[in-house]
């Protein structure tokens, strides 16, 4: 998320932007120290899945857009403790799109994940596949993603999900797959 502000910025020179993040293990300010000198940058500690903490930033902040990245992001995490999971991938989608609903938020992007649709020996998913999720983290961003479907369905609230494959980029917590091995291999 933080390489993604940083692009935000550089794009959008009038841009201001507000972070919301529970600092877990995975989480660290350091990533974002230097943007919250620009003037440009806010963060706020807190959960996604906390209605007075989101409702008391959107209001504060009077965002155009929402853009998720949060997320309880790890297979192997998942099998071990999935509650957390549950709570930010699915219960705090939840309440991000209800302050998008109901303070008037323009938009709201959730990223999530392409892991939803589970595997596949060959081809390749389209949005249209079913979603068969193999694990509780990819089964908890599949409830996420069908929170927004059901807000954009019954209450137009205006928000677009996205299905990547896995973002990585500088700054990103060691235990995922590239930075894992481009560690070791800096070790040796």
């Amino acid at each position: 998320a933080s390489n993604y502000v940083r692009l935000i910025l550089k794009k959008y020179p009038d841009c201001q932007v507000a972070i919301l993040d529970a600092l877990t293990y995975a989480g660290n300010l350091s990533t974002i120290e230097d943007l919250l000198h620009t003037g440009r940058v806010r963060f706020y500690a807190g959960k996604i899945q906390d209605p007075v903490v989101v409702t008391g930033l959107v209001k504060a902040e009077k965002p155009n857009y929402i853009v998720n990245f949060a997320a309880e992001s790890h297979n192997d995490r998942s099998l071990l403790e999935s509650g957390s999971f549950i709570q930010t991938d699915v219960a705090g989608v939840h309440c991000l799109l209800e302050a998008t609903r109901d303070l008037g938020v323009e938009r709201m992007l959730h990223v999530s994940t392409d892991e939803v649709y589970g595997t596949i020996d060959e081809g390749k998913f389209y949005e249209t596949s079913p979603i068969m999720p193999n694990t509780p983290y990819s089964s908890s961003k599949a409830g996420g993603d069908l929170q927004a479907r059901a807000h954009f369905i019954s209450f137009k609230t205006p928000v677009v999900v996205t299905r990547g494959g896995n973002n990585y980029g500088p700054w990103q917590y060691p235990e995922k797959l590239i930075p894992f091995f481009v560690v070791r291999l800096l070790d040796g």
